[in-house]
């Protein structure tokens, strides 16, 4: 693997100011402290350069960490960022994951049908937004949350409503989920409406909330309650969600 080049391409992302896609010096080592529980927190490390007199700049520094980890933990950490940019920068994160995860070649990522959403997936992505919040990295826990939801509603209109595949943006999506669902149980006789109505309301809540503490907004950091609260309300959105995919 040729790492420097590897670098180079993730950097690119990781840098572009004004993106979700941007991690600023603290929000990179709490990522790389989900692999890593060693590293020390942005500002020993930090000190600890300058005491060094090694460069602070955020392209030295994040190459620097990255290659004082064991390569199988590398990988690892390569991969989790890919998943953090991908939704912000799909182009180069999927050349990216094919250059370091497909032998090299850069070959377009296999398309999986987005209904294939399962109860382990699920759990699956929970488990990253539960590492998220243990490492204090709540805007990277927001961002899974969105983009978990992101995912299960757009397996749920392909299923349910093809017609209307091509919406992409999370709030429409939800109310489309919505009304579908209502449609089902309303057919079939009365049932609690509000469990159902609610879930384009706590979209809107998670939506609004994750767009407010992205690391674009990085003079802004979602609370760990926040945090807490989006992945239980992802929790109890997805399980819904999967009694009918």
């Amino acid at each position: 693997m040729q790492w420097i080049s590897a670098y180079s391409r993730l950097f690119s992302m990781l840098d572009k100011t004004g993106s979700p896609a941007y991690h600023s010096g603290s929000a990179f080592i709490k990522v790389v402290q989900q692999f890593d529980r060693g590293l020390p927190d942005y500002s020993l490390y930090i000190e600890e350069r300058n005491r060094l007199k090694q460069s602070t700049t955020r392209r030295d520094f994040y190459w620097d960490i990255l290659q004082n980890l064991d390569e199988s933990t590398r990988f690892e950490v390569f991969r989790g960022f890919i998943d953090i940019v991908e939704p912000h920068c799909p182009t180069e994160a999927q050349d990216l994951r094919a250059y370091m995860f497909g032998n090299g070649n850069p070959v377009p990522k296999a398309t999986i049908p987005n209904h294939q959403w399962s109860s382990d997936k699920l759990n699956s992505t929970l488990s990253k937004i539960d590492n998220a919040i243990d490492t204090a990295n709540y805007n990277n826990a927001m961002t899974l949350a969105y983009t978990c939801l992101e995912g299960l509603y757009k397996s749920y209109v392909q299923k349910h409503v093809p017609a209307s595949s091509n919406v992409t943006d999370l709030i429409p999506l939800s109310k489309l989920v919505r009304t579908d669902i209502d449609s089902k149980l309303s057919a079939v006789g009365s049932y609690p409406v509000q469990m159902v109505t609610s879930i384009s309301t706590l979209t809107s809540a998670i939506a609004n909330s994750r767009n407010s503490f992205s690391d674009s907004h990085f003079d802004h950091d979602a609370n760990k309650w926040l945090a807490i609260y989006s992945r239980d309300l992802v929790n109890s959105i997805g399980r819904l969600l999967l009694h009918f995919l």
